[in-house]
């Protein structure tokens, strides 16, 4: 489910192809197949849709056999491999501030989701989200977790400091010397992608702090989320909202426009210029979500069931059967299974009849998992 109009910035696969010179990857056929520009990588404005983006990371990961490669090459990266926004966190005043610039400052990064961060009693986290639909996305989350903890170690001068690394998908095969260091601090198979951090370490001052040098970072920032700012994207916001409602009751068309304080025409009229019905959107994302829990997860069915919106087990398992042609269990099975033994779900036909979204369930939403 490709949204039109979604991008991130190319400078991280410029960053991915040059930490692999000796991998024999020919980078003129990956970017054929990935349908993107190989001059972007070198330009500093350049862009890439967000499918390429997630999907050539997961084609260097099988061509280097190391499917926990990606922690190690981008927990290793130089400070400044992204510019300004390397700086506006390792130069910010506290942590609290350098996550807060993240928030800020994401839009220069991509179009395609927001970052959260909340405080609680314990302490705070940040979180990605899970961007359903857009391909596979773990090697890309891999890749940016070991990225975002080396900017934590530089920051605050620890060489590994006491977060909480949760990952909303199942553990690489192979193990990285990244997750041997943070052996008993990652959890694997969670609700969400997420780094949590203890409250001690908010307000503490980062090493590279400098105050006249961070209001120059911060005057770069701007300039380019003036910039990049102007290439939101709202059908991604439509679609990151829906996600994220699943599991608050449902997401009903009337509740997402009131979220993202827009009207139900406006939000028909913009599916409109895509091609794809409000149900039919809904409908993707549920599936794609379905299959990522089936494959990355441990989590019981009815857990599942709930995280997608549904009221009843049954209900979920027959939409299951409707989207891939098997019970839930049968389909974790497959999925599960050594990628050679069997064919991609979305290499499979689907089924040609609609799958009719049942009515809002109301129950409370699932906890969060905190530090």
């Amino acid at each position: 489910m490709p949204l039109e109009g979604e991008w991130a910035r190319a400078d991280v696969i410029r960053v991915l192809k040059d930490m692999c010179p000796n991998a024999g990857l020919d980078w003129s056929h990956i970017a054929q197949v990935y349908n993107f520009d190989l001059e972007a990588l070198d330009d500093p404005h350049g862009i890439v849709s967000v499918t390429a983006w997630h999907g050539v990371f997961e084609y260097v990961a099988e061509a280097l056999d190391d499917d926990s490669a990606m922690f190690d090459l981008f927990n290793k990266i130089d400070i400044g491999s992204f510019s300004v926004f390397d700086y506006l966190f390792t130069c910010a005043p506290s942590l609290r501030d350098a996550c807060q610039a993240w928030i800020k400052f994401i839009q220069i990064r991509t179009n395609a989701y927001h970052l959260t961060y909340e405080e609680t009693e314990t302490g705070a986290y940040i979180e990605w989200p899970s961007l359903e639909g857009r391909g596979e996305w773990r090697q890309n989350m891999f890749a940016r977790i070991g990225w975002a903890t080396r900017q934590l170690e530089h920051s605050l001068d620890m060489a590994v400091p006491p977060i909480l690394i949760e990952l909303a998908t199942n553990p690489p095969a192979k193990t990285s010397a990244f997750q041997k260091k943070y052996q008993g601090r990652i959890k694997f198979h969670a609700p969400a992608n997420r780094i949590s951090f203890p409250k001690a370490l908010l307000s503490r001052p980062l090493r590279r702090n400098d105050p006249h040098l961070y209001q120059i970072i911060l005057k770069s920032a701007l300039q380019e989320l003036n910039e990049f700012g102007q290439m939101e994207s709202p059908i991604s916001r439509l679609a990151n909202e829906i996600a994220a409602s699943l599991s608050e009751g449902g997401a009903a068309l009337p509740k997402i426009a009131a979220k993202m304080g827009m009207s139900q025409r406006a939000i028909q009229r913009l599916l409109e210029k895509e091609g794809i019905t409000y149900r039919k959107l809904s409908e993707e994302i549920r599936k794609s979500a379905a299959e990522r829990y089936l494959r990355s997860t441990t989590l019981p069915m009815k857990e599942i069931a709930f995280l997608l919106g549904f009221s009843e087990l049954s209900t979920f398992s027959r939409a299951v059967k409707l989207w891939f042609g098997a019970p839930p269990r049968k389909v974790r099975e497959r999925l599960t299974e050594p990628a050679k033994n069997y064919c991609s779900i979305d290499e499979r036909p689907e089924t040609s009849e609609e799958l009719q979204l049942p009515p809002e369930p109301e129950f409370k939403t699932t906890p969060r998992l905190q530090n």
